[in-house]
């Protein structure tokens, strides 16, 4: 893991953005990697400095990332879909709600309204959809309302929020400047990214980290193929891999402990699974609510020395931050008083009087 930092916007440059799905785990990892911080920092750079940008990119999910740098992003994600938004066949969601199919014209006619109506505005998704319905008809409504990523292929960001709603604004008038890149450049710089930072990696360790099933394992490859001398193969326990040219020095892992979040980056840019999750471990996402359902991905990991060491839980009781940690392993008395550290950290972040239970190890 990257030495803590005293800049939120360098952190998620370093990181190539931050899981934001939950905003809760998004604030929590910037505070796992910068000192000093709160978290009205981080919302005072959303929100009110415009340093840190909250929306869609990879995998279609939320992330948080330098301002300055969103155009490159959402170029890039471009960039790996397989087409323009076109015939969208009829929908049923994760929450069971029906939507029905549209045509190419549809599409196109649903992002022209959605761009009209936010010219100038942050408007709550609820607003947004009454105003683009009001302009050209119902059919738009129910996936407007849905709660996912669909505004007819138009690119939008997050605005404040209002209370526990979000609001939805463009990101070109909501940012200081905006200048589009070149798509398939800003592909490539942003597989140059994430061979820096999670390297060494191959081609469709990249494919999964950007885009998933939308970007084909064919292009995947041919992307790796087009940076040439940038890239240098190395073996990493018999597989062939890739660093960027010349980086090839590994620094020797630091004594650490950190309280990740859901979803953290970490885990999330982290492909060779087996080293970073133990067996033991394995057998308490196992076992876990969400871990059952999303594996590693979904479960906040006590890290020792950058591998995962057991669980941890968080609960906010009035001023206090209740925080359950359950070790897979007896902790060290170094260890235990680095916890004790991180804790501290945690609490301070919050503003909040942190409370720490650690379980017995079974």
């Amino acid at each position: 893991m990257l030495p803590r930092a005293d800049d939120p916007v360098g952190v998620a440059h370093e990181t190539c953005g931050i899981h934001a799905q939950v905003q809760a785990s998004a604030e929590l990892q910037l505070a796992a990697r910068v000192d000093g911080i709160t978290q009205q920092d981080i919302r005072e750079a959303l929100w009110e400095k415009r340093t840190l940008v909250k929306a869609w990119t990879l995998r279609g999910t939320l992330h948080l990332h330098p301002a300055e740098e969103l155009p490159l992003w959402y170029a890039a994600m471009r960039a790996v879909s397989q087409a323009e938004p076109g015939e969208m066949q009829a929908w049923v969601d994760p929450h069971g709600a029906t939507h029905p199919a549209l045509g190419r014209d549809d599409v196109d006619e649903i992002r022209s309204a959605v761009l009209d109506v936010l010219d100038g505005r942050c408007l709550l998704r609820e607003e947004l959809a009454a105003e683009v319905v009001e302009r050209i008809g119902a059919k738009a409504r129910s996936r407007l309302l849905s709660g996912f990523n669909f505004f007819g292929g138009a690119d939008l960001c997050q605005g404040p929020p209002q209370g526990n709603k979000i609001t939805l604004t463009r990101p070109d008038q909501w940012l200081a400047r905006w200048k589009e890149p070149d798509e398939q450049e800003a592909l490539r710089e942003v597989c140059r990214r994430f061979l820096r930072t999670y390297g060494p990696v191959q081609p469709p360790d990249f494919r999964v980290w950007v885009a998933g099933r939308s970007f084909r394992p064919d292009d995947a490859r041919a992307l790796f193929e087009s940076l040439g001398d940038e890239l240098e193969e190395i073996d990493v326990e018999g597989h062939r891999s890739f660093v960027l040219a010349g980086d090839t020095e590994f620094p020797e892992p630091q004594p650490s402990v950190r309280l990740l979040p859901e979803y953290d980056v970490y885990v999330m840019g982290f492909r060779e699974r087996e080293h970073l999750v133990p067996d033991p471990v394995k057998e308490q996402v196992a076992q876990h609510g969400r871990g059952r359902y999303e594996g590693p991905a979904g479960v906040r990991f006590l890290a020792i020395d950058g591998v995962t060491a057991g669980l941890w839980e968080r609960k906010k009781r009035g001023k206090r931050i209740e925080l359950q940690v359950t070790p897979a392993r007896r902790l060290t008395r170094v260890q235990r008083s680095h916890l004790d550290v991180e804790v501290e950290r945690i609490g301070a972040f919050l503003g909040l009087e942190p409370v720490l239970t650690v379980s017995a190890t079974r």
